[in-house]
């Protein structure tokens, strides 16, 4: 109705323009809307973009961080090594300054000490291979042996003992394997050896053949072994046989009257149970001159040559 109206009342070439003009604002509103769609979506893109870049640069931080850690970790573990070593450095150079005033100044103690290790690793040898004892037992019959040697001349012995016959062979010059060991152990290791009950059988059935290898320190050291074991209250053998064994064995050797073995009887052990094993030596007629207790014959023979020195005597003081 409008446009009819605007038909007839408003010429043509008016009409035209105003079209025109309406065209105009239409393609403007258009463009408008396009540019505002097209920059909410460059917003929207570059929103998306902010925050893609923020999530990315997050984990790069976060793995940076973790990197920068781990390297912190590292050059504080590496400083840690550098001062560990540092410290075995100083050490070590305080070992080798020591070593060497010990070598200019202490000689005989730095030997004592190789001297102990070498002997150790003579048992060690001997552990593996038990026979070598007839190339090792003088060696060390020859130098004291610490406790800790016990163990591992234990081991080697006990394996020398599953080797059968060959293990009591002797030859002209030298004891059985067996009886070297036995010397060792009743020279250095008597009282561990009494109380050890695989040991000990093996120990007195060779007391002899132990005291005739012993110097006189030898007998001494092993005396006082014998009665350290002997004074221990709880044991697992009978200390009277025991005993009786050892002076029998004793009273056949070089050191049957060797005073200090008396003085240490008399010290160390019970005087009941030195007395019990003395009288049990004299009913099997062994007679122990080292406390004084002599044969019956001999007895009649010594009281015999008194009389004849009385009457002797007897006859001088008459003649003059």
């Amino acid at each position: 109705m409008t446009n009819i109206f605007l038909s007839t009342t408003i010429p043509g070439d008016t009409l035209q323009y105003l079209q025109s003009i309406n065209e105009h604002i239409e393609a403007v509103k258009y463009i408008v809307d396009l540019s505002n769609s097209t920059i909410a979506n460059e917003i929207s893109a570059v929103n998306t973009m902010l925050v893609a870049f923020t999530i990315v640069f997050g984990v790069v931080g976060v793995l940076l961080g973790l990197y920068i850690s781990w390297l912190q970790r590292k050059v504080s573990k590496m400083s840690k090594n550098i001062e560990e070593k540092e410290k075995k450095i100083i050490s070590l150079a305080e070992t080798v300054a020591d070593t060497d005033k010990k070598i200019q100044s202490d000689i005989s103690s730095l030997y004592a000490q190789l001297r102990k290790e070498e002997t150790m690793t003579l048992l060690r040898r001997l552990e593996e291979e038990p026979k070598d004892i007839a190339n090792l037992g003088e060696l060390l019959l020859a130098r004291p042996l610490e406790n800790k040697g016990f163990p591992i001349m234990k081991r080697a012995f006990m394996k020398l003992l599953t080797m059968g016959p060959i293990m009591d062979k002797r030859s002209l010059v030298h004891l059985s394997y067996r009886e070297q060991y036995t010397v060792l152990f009743f020279q250095h290791y008597l009282r561990q050896s009494i109380m050890d009950d695989d040991l000990r059988p093996e120990i007195i059935k060779d007391f002899n053949i132990g005291m005739t290898c012993a110097y006189k320190s030898d007998i001494i050291k092993s005396t006082e072994d014998l009665c350290e074991a002997l004074s221990v209250n709880d044991t697992s053998f009978e200390k009277v046989s025991l005993l009786v064994n050892y002076l029998k064995a004793l009273n056949q050797s070089e050191y049957s009257n060797l005073i200090e073995l008396k003085n240490i009887f008399q010290e160390k052990i019970n005087k009941d149970l030195l007395v019990e094993a003395i009288d049990k030596c004299t009913t099997d007629e062994v007679y122990l001159g080292l406390f004084g207790v002599e044969a019956p014959e001999k007895s009649v023979e010594t009281n015999k040559m008194d009389d004849n020195d009385q009457v002797v005597k007897e006859n001088e003081v008459a003649n003059k």
